[in-house]
C-alpha cells in the first residue's frame, strides 16, 4: 500500500490545549486554565458596567462610621426639706437658676371700626396682632374673599385695651356699599 492509499492521519489534538494523549474533554487543570481567566474578565466587565457609566473611574470608599450621639443628663441633688438656701444669691453648685417667668407681649388695641377690612388687618399686624379672623355682620354667612371690598363694623376686643398680642381679634364686616347693622 502506498502512501496514497492510506487515509490521511488526523491529528487528534485534545480540546483546551491539553497535551496529546489526554482525553477529549481535557483534564480538569486544562479547563481551569481557561475558566478562571474568563471568570476574572467577566468580573472586571461586570464591575465596569456597574460603575458610574460616565467614563470616569470610581473607587469604592470605605464607609464612614456613623456619628456618635452623646446625651448628657445632669441630675440635681435632692435638697433636704430643712436645708437652708445658700447665703449668696448664686444658685447651688450643679443647680441651674430657674428662668424667670416672662410676661406675654402686650399691645393696645386700636379702633378698627369704619376701616376697610384689609387696612384693619394690616394695622393690627403692625401692632403685633396676628391671630385675626372676620365674619359677615349681616348674619348671611358670606365670606370675605376680597378684604378690600369690606369695612369693619365691630371688633371682638375693645379699642384702647391692652391685651397680649397672642390674643385673637375677630372683625365683624359688611360690604363697602352696605351700612353696618
Amino acid at each position: 500500500m502506498t502512501s496514497h492509499d492510506q487515509p490521511p492521519q488526523q491529528s487528534h489534538q485534545p480540546a483546551w490545549g491539553a497535551p496529546a494523549g489526554a482525553p477529549a474533554g481535557g483534564p480538569k487543570w486544562a479547563r481551569k486554565r481557561v475558566i478562571i481567566p474568563a471568570a476574572v474578565v467577566l468580573f472586571l466587565i461586570g464591575v465596569g458596567i456597574g460603575g458610574s457609566g460616565d467614563g470616569r473611574t470610581t473607587t469604592a470608599a470605605s464607609p464612614e462610621p456613623a456619628p456618635t450621639v452623646t446625651r448628657t443628663v445632669t441630675a440635681s441633688p435632692a435638697a433636704a426639706p430643712d436645708a437652708d438656701p445658700p447665703a449668696t444669691g448664686a444658685p447651688a453648685p450643679g443647680r441651674a437658676a430657674a428662668p424667670a417667668p416672662t410676661e406675654p407681649e402686650r399691645a393696645t388695641v386700636p379702633d378698627f371700626v369704619g376701616m376697610v377690612l384689609q387696612t384693619a388687618q394690616d394695622t393690627a399686624q403692625a401692632e403685633g396682632f396676628f391671630l385675626l379672623t372676620s365674619h359677615d355682620s349681616t348674619g348671611a354667612g358670606r365670606m370675605q374673599l376680597l378684604d378690600r371690598n369690606w369695612k369693619v363694623c365691630s371688633q371682638s376686643k375693645a379699642a384702647g385695651t391692652s391685651i397680649p398680642t397672642a390674643t385673637a381679634i375677630d372683625f365683624g364686616a359688611v360690604k363697602l356699599e352696605e351700612s353696618c347693622p
